[in-house]
Order: structure tokens, then C-alpha cells, then sequence
């Protein structure tokens, strides 16, 4: 019998935009004895679009509290909205508050992805970072404008112009690999790959290996941070230097 069904361990929510094709990274990176619960946003349109504008409508739009109170049922000890664009669109103060209103109504600590990935940063320790995204160049702008808020300096910035959901989905592990390469400079001292469609931890830690520095992507820094908050702080071998980190 698999004790992971029914997370003796701890449980955690996540609210996920229903065109993304990645939950299955999540059961992945949760241990042995934790349970994955996903419910699922509606998006701006039926293509799945991925850009400034659909992101904002979906951050301003969606019934956070609702989707928090039902994932409250099954009685979290963490949640977290699994979306980087739809949490820094709308600035830090924005993300502050909807990670207020998710830890009132999911009666659990909770995180967004762009809140998770500022603490996978500052757990690392660097000040100078590397940035990959799918987006256009008005989400980089915004993601950048993020991440320069928390004082962390950006070497550089790298996008594809991919505007839905389906196309950076089904991004293979070739195009992973050369955007990560793309994203990175000398003085980079981590890199960060956006958006919570990409699944990068198979790769993540050969691609570290290679470059000599941390890269993480949107969900390995979400899980990581969810995990935490919900008490679970084992070293993940294998899933790179973020989940080698105990305690921070």
C-alpha cells in the first residue's frame, strides 16, 4: 500500500491553472509520505494565453478565496498558488496580499511561486542572478522588476516569446538545456527558469553539474518552499542544490 495516499506525513494544496501540463513534476518532488492536492484555476480563455494581459485578468480575477476554502477540506499543512506570471504580475505588494488571503482561507501556511522563489534565492545566498523564461518581453519586464525589488541584481534575462500555455508545456528537454545555457553569464550566481508548465528536475541537477551554479525552475522552487512550510525539510538527492538545502 502507498502511504504517500494518504500524507501521513503532511498534505499539501496547490492551486494550478487549469492549461498547465505539469502536476505530474509535483508528485515527484514530494517525499515519501506526502500527499499532492491540486485544484484547478479557469483561465482567461480556452487557448491557455500566457501574456501580461491574461496573466493580470487571471491574478485579479480568480476566486482565491474559494479555491483556498476548498482545499481547506482535505486539511492542509501548506498550500501554494503554482503560478510565477500570475504572482508577480501585479507587483509584490499584490502577491503579499494573496498569499494573506490563501493562508486565511486554506487555515494553513501558504506561498506563491514568485514568493517561493525569492526564499529559494535568498536560502542560496547569491546576489546576482540569471533569469529564463517562455514569456514575452513585457512578462521579463515584470519578472525582473520583481526580482530586482528583494535587492537581487539580474545578469541577465532571457525569453522565448511563447504565449500559451501549450507550447511551453511542451518545451523538451533540448530547448530546457539551451535556455538555461542562453540565460547564463559568468557572474550569474544561480539561475532560475520561470513558469510552473516547465518541468526541468530531471535535468536540473546535471545542468548544475555542467554550469558549476544552483538552477532551479518555477516548480522546484514552489515545492521546495510548499514543503517547507508544511515542516518537511529532508535533502532531496538528486533535484540539485535548493533541495539540498535543511532548515533555511
Amino acid at each position: 500500500m502507498n502511504d504517500n495516499l494518504f500524507g501521513w506525513r503532511a498534505r499539501v494544496g496547490i492551486i494550478y491553472p487549469a492549461s498547465g501540463l505539469a502536476d505530474m513534476e509535483y508528485y515527484h518532488l514530494a517525499p515519501p509520505g506526502v500527499s499532492v492536492h491540486i485544484t484547478r484555476t479557469s483561465m482567461a480563455d480556452d487557448e491557455g494565453s500566457v501574456t501580461l494581459e491574461t496573466m493580470s485578468q487571471l491574478a485579479g480575477g480568480e476566486p482565491f478565496e474559494r479555491l483556498a476554502a476548498d482545499l481547506a477540506t482535505v486539511k492542509p499543512h501548506a498550500l501554494c498558488w503554482m503560478c510565477t506570471s500570475g504572482s508577480f504580475s501585479r507587483g509584490p505588494a499584490w502577491d503579499k496580499q494573496l498569499r494573506e488571503g490563501l493562508s486565511e482561507h486554506g487555515k494553513c501556511p501558504a506561498t506563491t511561486t514568485s514568493t517561493a522563489l525569492v526564499t529559494a534565492f535568498q536560502a542560496l545566498g547569491v546576489k546576482k542572478v540569471a533569469l529564463g523564461t517562455p514569456y514575452e518581453p513585457r512578462l521579463n519586464e515584470k519578472l525582473v522588476q520583481y526580482v530586482e525589488h528583494f535587492g537581487f541584481e539580474v545578469s541577465n534575462q532571457i525569453g522565448l516569446n511563447l504565449t500559451t500555455d501549450w507550447e511551453i508545456g511542451n518545451l523538451d528537454y533540448a530547448a530546457l538545456r539551451d535556455l538555461v545555457r542562453r540565460a547564463n553569464t559568468p557572474e550569474a550566481e544561480a539561475i532560475f527558469i520561470s513558469d510552473t508548465g516547465i518541468v526541468l528536475s530531471p535535468i536540473a541537477q546535471q545542468l548544475e553539474e555542467d554550469l558549476g551554479k544552483p538552477v532551479f525552475s518555477a516548480n522546484m522552487a514552489s515545492m521546495w518552499q510548499t514543503l517547507r512550510l508544511a515542516g518537511v525539510r529532508e535533502p532531496r538527492p538528486g533535484l540539485g542544490r535548493l533541495f539540498g538545502l535543511v532548515g533555511r
